[in-house]
């Protein structure tokens, strides 16, 4: 038998016994007996249909975590992959590999910032160059420098 919480409205599930039936009676439990559909929660949490809380957008925080891990588990073994190979003798195979697996590189990593955005409330927008650089890291700054020389 499902009792729900009146409340807070989420919905457990109790054996249907003589004792849980004088629980209910008794009142003393703050539940009553439900009939209604259920739905579970993102928190695994039963809930009567259309009481769920929805997930709560991830922190900044939280999406870096998230990327930091995926980077690690995704990226960096094709990283890897590359530094060996240009650790090897340079012909035109190993050369057309090591493109190849720069081109996957920069793939998983376009996936994975757009399946893990960060929250609009926390994204710079339309600020001056000058704020703008005030959040970027010396490794930022040191990318983009590199890409300016190789231009």
């Amino acid at each position: 038998m499902y009792v729900i919480n009146e409340q807070t409205k989420i919905v457990n599930i109790w054996a249907d016994t003589d004792i849980n039936r004088q629980r209910l009676a008794s009142g003393k439990y703050g539940v009553v007996e439900y009939r209604g559909e259920v739905e579970q929660g993102y928190d695994g949490t039963t809930y009567a249909k259309g009481y769920a809380p929805e997930k709560p957008e991830p922190t900044k925080e939280e999406v870096r975590q998230t990327r930091e891990a995926l980077y690690r588990a995704k990226k960096d073994p094709i990283t890897c992959q590359i530094q060996s190979l240009r650790d090897e003798e340079q012909t035109e195979e190993i050369i057309a590999e090591i493109e190849a697996l720069k081109i996957k590189r920069a793939e998983i990593v376009a996936k994975i910032k757009e399946e893990n955005p960060y929250p609009e409330s926390d994204q710079v927008t339309d600020q001056p160059t000058d704020q703008v650089v005030d959040k970027l890291s010396p490794v930022d700054i040191v990318n983009d420098n590199v890409s300016e020389l190789e231009k």
